[in-house]
């Protein structure tokens, strides 16, 4: 029997929820809907796989004794021909619990997959599309259960990684919704959550209490033929490498979950070590949004100050300054590169990029300090010395605006970049280079593009200059 007709079968009067029974998954769901707030929204991800069914399942069970306001999503990868099946259970679902369903389409580009795999592509849109659902607040759930976690640990593993890669899927974390690109300035009740209420319990756990409420695959769930395939690594990992495992040791899966967690406390130190010494070797108030880029901003460490931290201690501030604000972490040359100008720092300016799918990273090294300036329109535009035009204008309207606040009283002036020779008079001083007068002011050889200066409409002599860092901070020898 196909799918589709198995679906069209589908009896309009299911196992009742209130006689399902109590169980460790029942436990977990009950206690993490107590834990969400009211007044918000929980969004249940629905694939239509047997693991997101029994999460809808057992939420709408324990939303019975726990009201909250529940939502079903669902996310049409349009990857195969499944997909509209896919679609047809959710909705059929939906209306037999009673539960509001928002369907997602996803148009996946050929680009995606190229520079990112099919796997990481759908992946990532698939969250994109699911968190575009929420207010802050609201709280997404994923049905991702015990063998998911071992099965990612392991992954992580193979791939190399570190403490934070071992410790594989928290329970849950922040997601980022609206316009905070980090959530970091939103108190906490006020930021959407991403939770996972399955973790400790077993894909077995979750067969067990579908066969005693009579499910059965096609006609309450449906199992994605790409989860067969085992060109896929986590596919390769479920059907062959676990099993072997598990055949020597019945426990291996639990046993990999318990060290996820186990990593994921110590990850947590590590992260509260990683602030404290952060704070420390961060400049006061040198963390800023560049004008005309939202999305982009600067901080500036102390050279000297990580020069007092050992090579350790050092990797740990430098990945945990880029992990606690979702910037790309450097790859380990780039790291190795920027330890090499702690213990040794050259005498000119310094640089070294590297970047994400989504965004961009530079530091650069000037004056003892490093400053790290990160931008999601890289990819599009590149991160340079120049602005587009429209950055451009916006500093324009700005130094002008800035001038009318002043109320000066001089005269007519014309606003505009610096141009090559450019000179002020100042007094006491007599006549200065611009680039000289821009060194004393501390501002970065990068950042010196931003000037912008005030001439005298009759003779076209420089009577202030102004920057984003410093306002019109310098004003000409009024008799000059």
């Amino acid at each position: 029997m196909s799918l589709s007709s198995s679906l069209d079968s589908m009896s309009s009067s299911p196992q009742s929820l209130g006689e399902m029974a109590e169980s460790r998954a029942l436990v977990a769901v009950r206690a993490a809907l107590a834990a969400t707030d009211s007044r918000h929204t929980v969004w249940i991800a629905l694939s239509g796989g047997l693991d997101s069914v029994m999460l809808a399942r057992l939420a709408a069970r324990a939303a019975q004794e726990c009201p909250r306001r529940l939502r079903l999503v669902h996310v049409h990868h349009g990857l195969q021909a499944a997909n509209d099946d896919f679609e047809r259970l959710a909705r059929r679902l939906a209306s037999r619990l009673g539960l509001p369903l928002s369907v997602r389409h996803l148009a996946l580009d050929e680009a995606a997959f190229k520079s990112r795999g099919v796997e990481a592509a759908a992946r990532e849109a698939r969250l994109a599309a699911l968190t575009a659902c929420l207010a802050a607040g609201d709280s997404l759930w994923l049905a991702q259960h015990q063998d998911d976690q071992a099965e990612t640990l392991l992954l992580n593993a193979l791939r190399g990684s570190g403490g934070r890669g071992l410790a594989a899927m928290p329970p849950e974390r922040a997601l980022t919704v609206g316009n905070s690109p980090t959530g970091r300035d939103l108190p906490p009740h006020a930021r959407a959550r991403l939770v996972r209420p399955l973790l400790d319990v077993s894909r077995r756990d979750l067969e067990t209490l579908a066969s005693q409420q009579g499910l059965c695959v096609s006609r309450d769930w449906c199992e994605d033929p790409s989860n067969l395939s085992q060109r896929f690594d986590r596919n390769y990992l479920r059907h062959t490498v676990l099993p072997a495992l598990e055949g020597r040791w019945p426990q291996a899966a639990g046993s990999l979950a318990r060290s996820a967690q186990q990593l994921q406390e110590e990850q947590s130190l590590l992260d509260e070590l990683a602030a404290e010494l952060l704070a420390k070797v961060r400049l006061s108030g040198a963390e800023r949004v560049t004008p005309g880029q939202e999305q982009e901003q600067e901080v500036q460490l102390s050279l000297a100050r990580l020069g007092e931290l050992s090579e350790p201690r050092q990797r740990l501030v430098l990945r945990h300054l880029c992990q606690s604000r979702g910037w790309p972490v450097p790859p380990r040359g780039r790291l190795a590169s920027l330890q090499q100008w702690i213990a040794t720092p050259p005498d000119s300016v310094a640089e070294v990029r590297w970047h994400s799918p989504v965004s961009s990273l530079v530091v650069r090294l000037w004056r003892g300090q490093l400053w790290w300036q990160v931008s999601d329109t890289v990819t599009r535009h590149g991160l340079g010395d120049g602005v587009s035009d429209c950055q451009r204008r916006e500093l324009d309207d700005r130094a002008r605006q800035s001038w009318q606040a002043l109320a000066a009283q001089e005269d007519e002036v014309v606003i505009g970049q610096r141009q090559p020779g450019d000179v002020m008079r100042l007094a006491d001083r007599g006549r200065r280079d611009l680039k000289r007068l821009l060194q004393e002011a501390d501002i970065p050889p990068w950042q010196r593009h931003q000037l912008r200066v005030a001439r005298r409409a009759r003779d076209q002599a420089i009577v202030a200059l102004w920057h984003p860092a410093c306002g019109w901070w310098l004003r000409a020898n009024p008799s000059g």
